[in-house]
C-alpha cells in the first residue's frame, strides 16, 4: 500500500528532514538537520511565542513555560595546555565546542527570561562514553543509559508548573 495523503507526506517530511544530519546523512530536498543552528532549539521556541505576526498580542513571560528536553551530552575535555594543532587537528574538538556553546546560550538565555518556568532535562554521559550520531551499533547502550536517567526533577517541574 502506498500512502500519498498530504497529510502523510508532511508528516513524512517532519520526520526526514531534521534527520540529515551533514557528513551523516544527504539532505533531502534542500533541507538539512536543524541542530546544525539551533542545537538546543528552546530560545527559538521562545523567540517564537513573541512573533508579532502569529499572534497580535505575544503572552506574557510569565505565562509561557518551556520544557528543554536534551538528548545527551558527551563531556569532551582537551588535556594538554598549549595546542599548536593546525586546522585538521582542530575541526573535531571545535565543532563539539561550538555545538555545546550554542546549547548552552540558549539555556542560559531561557533561564534569564523565564526563571523557574523553564526546565531543561541534560543527561550527561559518562566522560568515557561517546557515541556518534550514526551508531546504531550504540543503540542498546543508548537504551541502558537511558534507564539510568534521573528524570525525577523534570517530573516535579512539571507538576509544579502545569
Amino acid at each position: 500500500m502506498v500512502l500519498t495523503s498530504p497529510s502523510w507526506v508532511n508528516t513524512w517530511n517532519v520526520v526526514h528532514y531534521p534527520s540529515a544530519a551533514p557528513t551523516f546523512f544527504p539532505a533531502v530536498d534542500g533541507y538539512i538537520d536543524g541542530g546544525v543552528f539551533a542545537n538546543n532549539p528552546s530560545m527559538a521556541a521562545l523567540s517564537q511565542t513573541q512573533d508579532h505576526r502569529a499572534l497580535k498580542t505575544p503572552p506574557r513571560h510569565d505565562r509561557i513555560a518551556l520544557l528543554s528536553i536534551g538528548t545527551g551530552t558527551s563531556l569532551m575535555r582537551i588535556e594538554r595546555k598549549n595546542l599548536d594543532w593546525g586546522q585538521a587537528q582542530w575541526i573535531k574538538p571545535l565543532l563539539n565546542i561550538m555545538m555545546d556553546g550554542v546549547m548552552g546560550a540558549a539555556d542560559y538565555q531561557c533561564r534569564q527570561i523565564l526563571g523557574k518556568r523553564y526546565h531543561r532535562l541534560a543527561p550527561v554521559f559518562q566522560p568515557d562514553q561517546v557515541i556518534g550520531l550514526d551508531a546504531v551499533d550504540r543503540i542498546p547502550d543508548l537504551v541502558e543509559f537511558a534507564k539510568t536517567v534521573d528524570i525525577s526533577e523534570a517530573v516535579k517541574w512539571l507538576n509544579a508548573t502545569w
